[in-house]
C-alpha cells in the first residue's frame, strides 16, 4: 500500500532527496538508497549513485535476492556489512556472486510496527563503517519513517486504511493524467448503519465499516479507487477500460457491490448479520468536471436510492 501512494505524498520526495544527500556528505560509499519492501519485491524509490550507476531509482529486484531482506530479517536495528564477501550473512548471497567483496550498511523503515522498508548505503569496494555513520542511518530511516506515517494520514482513512475525503477532493490533482478519461463516481451509504452501532455498540460498529471496506476493496475491479469519506459513507470511483461502455460497466460494478456487501456475514455474538447500501452515480465528465460538483450529483442520487427503499441504484440525472 505505501509503494502505490508514494506519488501522493507532497512532501516526501524532498525530504528523502534531503536525506540520501547528507547521507553522501557524509558517508563514503558510491550509492544510497530508500526502498518498499513486500514478501515478493524490493521497489527502490529513491537513489543516489555518486558515480557509478549501481541502484536506480525505479529498480525492482527480487525479494529474496535483494539485500533489503537482510536488513528486515535484521529486527529494528541497522545491518551493518564492511565486506560482503566475508560476513556470514552475504558470503554465499547471490548477489554477492556479482558484487563481490562490496559493502553494504541499512536501517528498517517502520510505519505502525511493520518493516515496510530500508534505508541504505552500498558500494561494490569494502568500507569501514564508523559509529558515526551507524547513528546517522538510523536516526534518517527514523524520520523517513515519521515523513511516511504523517504523509499516509493526510491521504488514509486510520480505520479503515481505505483512502479518505481529503484524497477524493485533491483526486484530479494527483491523476492529471486521467482528466480526458471517463469515470463513475459511486456515492455508497450503508442502510441502517445505526442499528449496529445503537444494539451492539461502536466496536461492532466500527468491524461493520472495516468488513465494508474490505468487501468493497475485494469486489472492485483493477485501478480503481475506494474511500471512506466520512460516518458509513464510501466513495468507489471506477475507470472502465478503453473496450468497455460505461454506463453497461458501471451498472455491472454497482451491482457487484450491493450482491457482495449485501451477502457478506457479519457475525455478532455468534449469529449473522447482513448489511446492505444504497448507491447514487455521477459520471465525469459528463456531470462535471469538479470533483465537488460530482459528489453533490453523486450523494443527491444515493438519497433517492433511500427514498426508493434501500438497497438499490439510481443515477443523476439532470432536472
Amino acid at each position: 500500500m505505501i509503494q502505490q501512494d508514494i506519488n501522493y505524498y507532497k512532501n516526501f520526495d524532498s525530504i528523502a532527496k534531503e536525506v540520501l544527500a547528507l547521507l553522501a556528505q557524509t558517508i563514503e560509499v558510491n550509492t544510497f538508497f530508500l526502498s518498499i519492501v513486500n514478501p515478493i519485491q524490493s521497489f527502490m524509490i529513491k537513489s543516489f549513485n555518486r558515480n557509478a550507476k549501481l541502484i536506480c531509482e525505479g529498480d525492482i529486484l527480487p525479494y529474496n535476492m535483494a539485500y533489503c531482506k537482510l536488513v528486515v530479517e535484521n529486527g529494528l536495528e541497522p545491518l551493518v556489512i564492511p565486506n560482503l564477501g566475508k560476513h556470514e550473512l552475504t558470503s554465499g548471497h547471490p548477489a554477492t556472486r556479482i558484487i563481490g567483496n562490496g559493502c553494504f550498511m541499512g536501517a528498517p523503515l517502520i510505519n505502525e510496527g511493520e518493516i515496510i522498508g530500508t534505508l541504505c548505503a552500498f558500494d561494490i569496494n569494502p568500507h569501514v563503517f564508523k559509529e558515526y555513520d551507524l547513528t546517522l542511518i538510523k536516526s534518517m530511516a527514523a524520520l523517513i519513517s515519521h515523513a511516511i506515517n504523517l504523509e499516509k494520514g493526510i491521504i488514509r482513512d486510520p480505520l479503515s486504511g481505505l483512502y479518505n475525503r481529503n484524497f477524493i477532493y485533491n483526486y484530479f490533482d494527483y491523476h492529471q493524467d486521467k482528466t480526458n478519461e471517463e469515470m463513475a463516481l459511486l456515492y455508497i451509504d450503508l442502510d441502517h448503519f445505526k442499528f449496529f452501532n445503537d444494539s451492539f455498540g461502536h466496536v461492532t460498529g466500527d468491524d461493520v465499516i472495516k468488513k465494508a471496506a474490505e468487501c468493497f476493496l475485494q469486489t472492485v475491479p483493477e485501478g480503481s479507487q475506494v474511500a471512506r469519506i466520512g460516518g458509513d459513507e464510501f466513495i468507489v470511483l471506477l475507470n472502465p477500460s478503453h473496450c468497455e461502455d460505461l454506463m453497461k460497466s458501471t451498472q455491472q460494478n454497482a451491482e457487484l457491490l450491493l450482491n457482495s456487501l449485501s451477502t457478506m456475514p457479519i457475525t455478532i455474538n455468534g449469529n449473522d448479520h447482513f448489511v446492505s447500501a444504497s448507491i447514487g452515480i455521477s459520471f465525469y465528465p459528463h456531470h462535471g468536471t469538479e470533483m465537488d460538483s460530482l459528489l453533490k450529483k453523486a450523494d443527491r442520487s444515493m438519497y433517492m436510492a433511500k427514498e426508493s427503499g434501500r438497497k438499490n441504484i439510481q443515477y443523476f440525472h439532470p432536472e
